[in-house]
């Protein structure tokens, strides 16, 4: 497995799971390796438990709770951000 963790660039950061499974399709069609992982911030620990488990879900926007960050390596940034807007944008 190719780990590329100093050497990464963030290419697309959204709160949409349709989006980010069209970002990962046309990044796996175009031979492009990445990484992507999940910030879920209801989750996080604070003191005693989870912000969730203190304070509950009363007020938080389920359709931001979970936002999604895929990243590559720096040298394929600009193909993989190209391929991106055009999946996103056509």
């Amino acid at each position: 497995m190719d780990i590329f963790f100093f050497n990464k660039e963030d290419v697309y950061k959204g709160f949409s799971m349709e989006e980010l499974s069209k970002v990962r399709e046309i990044l796996k069609r175009e031979g492009i390796k990445y990484t992507y992982k999940v910030i879920d911030p209801s989750g996080q620990w604070l003191g005693t438990g989870t912000k969730r488990g203190n304070f509950g879900s009363f007020g938080m926007n389920k359709n931001y709770e979970k936002q999604y960050v895929v990243s590559v390596r720096k040298k394929d940034a600009e193909n993989a951000k190209y391929f991106i807007h055009s999946v996103l944008h056509s």
